[in-house]
């Protein structure tokens, strides 16, 4: 048996003893060693938007070692640490047979279809694995799939030297994809938000408080030096989306990267005048390796996102430092 946190009805997250789950030919038992809270754990928690079919262990983003293997897994063994990947495609449907694998039409996902992380032990699929070395701290390992999915969406951004880059947003996966668009040189990256303690992780970055800013707009094409080349997204409000069009300059591209429940209101008009492109970014294709590589890196500084660590049996005060304490926390991790 195993302790694990599962969501059984909405708004109903429960520590409980499940059995150990088994695994499949092609499959790691993962021993968990450190799961990290996503907004949209809490969002799913507290709304369950997508409809996910009840009870389900929780949470996606995670390291650990492996505790078994499958028949047919060859490049792991017992002992080896790892980060692995929630996103699992079927490498059979339209879309993956397209090379778009990161839009398979028959994802498997934790916490969606397979169960979570959120546990003592989950099962992953070994192509959606890495090992990682033996003195990466496991709560900077459990950011792979995060920073993989930043470094999606600033390659929807398509940023060249000399390009004014705006991050909207000043959570944990605005700052992150501040920090990702400043290793790449030569961009003015300039980020938003509502917490100066958030935009401070931001370093080199500029960084704009606009809460209290009688003109937000004006305020944010001061900070760019003019309109901006590319806009993401990192805030489920439709306000923002309104906000990055009309700062973006001509022929600007806005980059969906946090969606907003429901229809959301999009000036068509400033689309058209300024011959402005909307893009997704959702997932990653093929990103999982370089954000391995990236926070294995001697020196980097990714990991400084986690600003939190609770043992599982702590998972209330957990949450409620993700959900309630935007002053203080960024990243808030569970520590097994």
């Amino acid at each position: 048996m195993m302790k694990a946190l599962q969501l059984q009805s909405i708004g109903n997250l429960e520590l409980v003893e499940v059995p150990v789950p088994g695994i499949g030919e092609d499959e790691l038992l993962i021993r968990t060693e450190a799961a990290v809270i996503c907004t949209s754990d809490l969002t799913d928690i507290r709304s369950n938007p997508f409809g996910i079919k009840l009870p389900i262990i929780m949470g996606h983003e995670a390291a650990g070692v492996v505790a078994a293997v499958g028949a047919r897994v060859k490049d792991f063994k017992p002992g080896d640490r790892v980060a692995t990947h929630p996103v699992h495609p079927c490498y059979r449907c339209t879309a993956c047979n397209d090379g778009l694998s990161h839009l398979c039409l028959n994802m498997g996902h934790f916490a969606f279809n397979r169960q979570g992380t959120f546990a003592e032990y989950f099962p992953v699929r070994q192509d959606r694995a890495r090992k990682i070395p033996a003195a990466l701290d496991a709560c900077t390992a459990a950011l792979a799939e995060p920073v993989a999915v930043c470094l999606e969406a600033l390659d929807q951004a398509r940023l060249k030297p000399g390009d004014r880059l705006l991050v909207l947003g000043d959570g944990p996966f605005g700052i992150l994809l501040a920090q990702l668009a400043l290793r790449r040189g030569g961009i003015r990256v300039v980020v938003s938000g509502h917490h100066d303690q958030r935009l401070a992780y931001a370093a080199g970055a500029v960084t704009v408080n606009t809460k209290d800013k009688p003109d937000p707009e004006a305020a944010l094409r001061e900070a760019g030096g003019g309109g901006y080349h590319a806009v993401i997204v990192a805030v489920s409000r439709a306000e923002a989306y309104a906000r990055a069009l009309k700062v973006l300059q001509p022929r600007g591209r806005l980059v969906v990267f946090s969606p907003v429940a429901g229809a959301t209101p999009v000036d068509l008009t400033l689309v058209h005048m300024k011959e402005l492109e909307i893009v997704g970014a959702v997932n990653d294709l093929n990103r999982f390796d370089e954000a391995v590589r990236m926070l294995s890196e001697p020196g980097s500084t990714l990991g400084g996102l986690v600003t939190h660590r609770f043992p599982l049996a702590q998972y209330r005060q957990a949450l409620a430092m993700a959900e309630g304490n935007r002053e203080q926390a960024m990243k808030v991790a569970m520590v097994f």
